[in-house]
């Protein structure tokens, strides 16, 4: 190749890298405007994002692990009532009430600890001693380093809190006005139901009662209303008795007493109560109560009266019918009473029957007993008895004596209280036997007889010391 191929050949080169090198500068210059473009945005982005972040209504802080503010908005700060400068690089703690430190723990923890969103809630003191409650939301992330990082929303709930408390005290002042509004109307509840019984149980009874009213004139009544009870009371139609006399319902012979109380039916003076023999339709006559009162007064005089009728046959039939078992009550108490007096009597005369049998009886005892028991006694005395025998006869023959005495005193009824043992004590000590030779006798120790002697002496009473229990049981036997 010589020299001037080769340099048609360099020059073909060098136009084509020339070519290359404009084209790749003109895409450099088209990808740098597109970063230009691209990085206005991101700048105008960012611009808008920090103006939304900072006049953002919501308070937003930035906080690393210890809880130290890296960033905040002007609302946070506002919220935590610091400017935003005095804010940063300070611990959130440094702006909470003391009685939130746990609070604010607990919200750091949760945080940290988690992956989830964490809530809570703080008080900051206010400039003029009050103070505000925040409500927290945060969530960790993880910055450019690697580092773990707290991103915290802040709401004011003070006053929404506040109405929260007042709208939970008028809910409970409501219920407390809805349940006694409930009690006031189960109340009147009752009561209507009380008085809807009442009113049923009167008309009940007034089904029974016959209701007339009448015009007053000067001799005559003539009859205004009839009631239903009156209708069957008396067999009329209200229709047909209008206008009509009050004599209607009164036998021909009954009447003129009936009319002959106009005077003073018009005068105001009620009829109460009074019995009267009334007539049927039919001319049936009955007995019957009837109450009468003057009603609307005028000029001085009653102009209209009421009257209640009520049919008291049956009333009357069962009076008889009580009268009549009356008497027979009475008869029969005449009879029970004649029949209790002829077994009183008798009763009488059996009982003076036995009196005299026990008399006679008593006397037959005490004659054999001296007969036949204490003339063995005598003799058995004279034999050759020792000591202790003749002790023993001798309370033998107390013992009859008072068995058989007809009269026990009031000392002798004491002796009922004493124990067979404490008895025979007592015979002894009234035959003059001491202690000691009691107790020889009833083969027992000299100190158990002196526990019997007092058991004795507070059996009968005898609470003098100086009283002697010898005499006494001697002059009582």
């Amino acid at each position: 190749m010589d020299a001037n191929t080769s340099g048609r050949t360099n020059d073909a080169g060098s136009r084509r890298l020339l070519n290359e090198l404009q084209k790749q500068r003109l895409e450099l210059q088209r990808q740098n405007e597109e970063l230009r473009l691209a990085r206005a945005e991101v700048e105008a982005g960012l611009e808008k994002y920090y103006q939304l972040y900072d006049f953002a209504p919501v308070g937003y802080c930035t906080v690393d692990q210890e809880g130290e503010v890296l960033e905040s908005n002007l609302a946070g700060a506002l919220l935590l009532g610091v400017d935003r400068a005095r804010l940063l690089r300070r611990h959130l703690k440094q702006f909470v009430a003391p009685e939130s430190f746990d609070q604010l723990g607990t919200f750091f923890s949760e945080i940290y600890s988690t992956r989830k969103k964490a809530t809570g809630e703080i008080l900051i003191p206010n400039s003029d001693g009050g103070q505000r409650l925040l409500y927290l939301e945060g969530a960790a992330f993880e910055d450019q380093s690697g580092g773990r990082r707290g991103r915290i929303a802040m709401m004011d709930v003070t006053e929404s809190r506040q109405n929260s408390v007042e709208l939970e005290h008028y809910r409970y002042h409501l219920e407390e006005l809805v349940q006694q509004r409930t009690s006031e109307l189960e109340m009147a509840n009752l009561q209507l139901k009380e008085q809807a019984e009442n009113l049923a149980s009167i008309y009940k009874a007034l089904q029974s009662i016959g209701l007339i009213v009448c015009s007053l004139t000067q001799d005559n009544a003539h009859i205004d209303i009839f009631s239903a009870g009156a209708e069957r009371l008396f067999g009329h139609r209200q229709d047909t008795v209008l206008g009509k006399s009050l004599s209607l319902i009164c036998p021909q012979e009954g009447s003129g007493h009936l009319l002959s109380q106009m005077g003073q039916w018009r005068q105001g003076h009620p009829m109460q109560s009074m019995n009267m023999t009334l007539v049927r339709q039919g001319g049936e006559q009955f007995p019957a109560v009837v109450s009468i009162h003057p009603f609307c007064k005028v000029q001085g005089e009653f102009t209209k009266l009421v009257g209640a009728f009520r049919d008291i046959s049956e009333l009357i039939e069962v009076q008889e019918q009580l009268q009549d078992m009356n008497d027979e009550l009475e008869r029969r108490v005449a009879l029970r009473t004649t029949e209790l007096h002829e077994s009183n009597v008798a009763l009488t005369v059996l009982l003076k029957k036995r009196e005299e049998d026990r008399k006679i009886l008593g006397e037959q005892v005490v004659s054999n007993t001296s007969h036949l028991v204490e003339p063995l006694l005598e003799r058995l005395r004279k034999t050759n008895l020792t000591a202790e025998q003749r002790t023993l006869v001798d309370i033998l023959a107390t013992n009859i004596n008072e068995i058989t005495s007809p009269f026990a005193s009031n000392f002798s009824s004491k002796l009922n209280r004493l124990t067979p043992a404490e008895l025979q004590v007592a015979n002894l000590v009234k035959l003059g036997k001491r202690t000691k030779e009691i107790a020889e006798i009833m083969h027992l120790s000299p100190g158990t007889i002196s526990i019997h002697r007092k058991n004795i002496r507070r059996k009968l009473e005898l609470t003098h010391q100086k009283t002697n229990l010898q005499t006494m049981l001697s002059n009582n036997s």
